[in-house]
């Protein structure tokens, strides 16, 4: 991507040789965490960007989960990001908003390295429900660095300053900038919903939201088994989604280990039965050990999709204890 630089520095030169400075966006998550391209899903977030937002979800927080919107850099020479913005629409308040890191190394030496990140509970970063933006320039205060090999440095790990020291430091006004991102998460306690990155511009130039050939709506697919209980009959929940998120059903896979034939449902919501709304119906099947023992239903990429905050259930016409089965194969978005 092409991008405004500054004239006679090495690097931006090299920058424009090789006709990018920004790239594509690469999603990134740990632990609790979650990331993953969601389209809009409310008239209200609908209102920015591309269509396609990042939805970056913090899950329960121990200090260790994140989601993260990678965005990669091209050798910007640190003094020479100036300015970044962007918006995102919360779900809930939380104690900390969506904030920037910058990724710095030593261009001639790549054991040389740091994150320098912006504090996420920083004064001017907000943290509001519903849609936040910030703008980010050199007099942002609350940042602080670690790293490798950093002597030579006059700032401390660990201790805030503003993004115009680092640019002014004796060590880090020589290195050159190969990522941003914005980090949702890495607090002590507490959970982290859904964060929606909307927009994002640096130094200008603007950030297009979508997703890359071969990347698709929601977070990583996942398989999930459950064994039927007494009393077989009488529904139990498979699937909960994260909060604000619907399950899109990729396969299913059902067996038996009982003689007495049952029809073995899978539905959405949380009916008595697969016949409560037959709207919400995924599959139904009957299996005994005589006749038929297994089932395998596949939708694929396209298979059905719950509204938001759906559970997915489960039952068997009659009560056949713990003989059977249910194998899901499904993602969220």
């Amino acid at each position: 991507m092409k991008a405004r630089y500054i004239d006679n520095t090495i690097i931006s030169k090299g920058s424009r040789e090789a006709d990018w400075l920004f790239g594509t966006p690469v999603l990134q998550w740990a632990n609790s965490g979650l990331a993953g391209w969601s389209k809009t899903n409310s008239l209200s977030q609908n209102q920015k960007g591309t269509g396609w937002t990042v939805d970056l979800y913090g899950g329960a927080q121990s200090g260790d989960d994140w989601a993260s919107c990678y965005i990669p850099v091209n050798e910007l020479p640190v003094p020479q990001f100036t300015a970044a913005q962007w918006s995102w629409y919360q779900t809930n308040a939380e104690s900390m908003g969506l904030g920037i890191v910058i990724w710095a190394h030593d261009p001639a030496d790549f054991d040389k390295r740091a994150e320098i990140t912006q504090l996420g509970g920083v004064a001017g970063l907000e943290h509001a429900s519903g849609w936040n933006a910030h703008e980010f320039d050199s007099t942002d205060a609350g940042m602080f660095f670690y790293g490798e090999n950093t002597t030579g440095t006059a700032l401390t790990a660990g201790t805030q300053y503003t993004w115009a020291q680092f640019q002014a430091d004796t060590l880090f006004k020589g290195w050159s900038i190969y990522r941003v991102s914005f980090d949702w998460g890495w607090e002590a306690s507490g959970t982290f919903e859904s964060a929606y990155l909307a927009e994002v511009k640096l130094n200008g130039f603007y950030i297009p939201f979508i997703p890359r050939p071969g990347e698709r709506a929601g977070f990583e697919t996942k398989t999930v088994y459950k064994a039927t209980a007494s009393d077989s009959s009488t529904v139990a929940t498979i699937i909960t989604p994260v909060s604000g998120h619907r399950v899109k059903i990729h396969s299913i896979f059902m067996n038996t280990a009982s003689n007495t034939a049952a029809q073995f449902e899978v539905y959405f919501d949380t009916g008595a039965n697969i016949a409560a709304d037959t709207t919400k119906a995924i599959a139904a099947c009957t299996l005994d050990t005589d006749t038929q023992a297994f089932e395998t239903v596949q939708f694929g990429e396209d298979g059905p999709i719950g509204v938001v905050d759906d559970v997915v259930s489960i039952r068997t016409s009659t009560n056949i204890t713990t003989n059977g089965n249910f194998t899901i194969v499904y993602h969220e978005e």
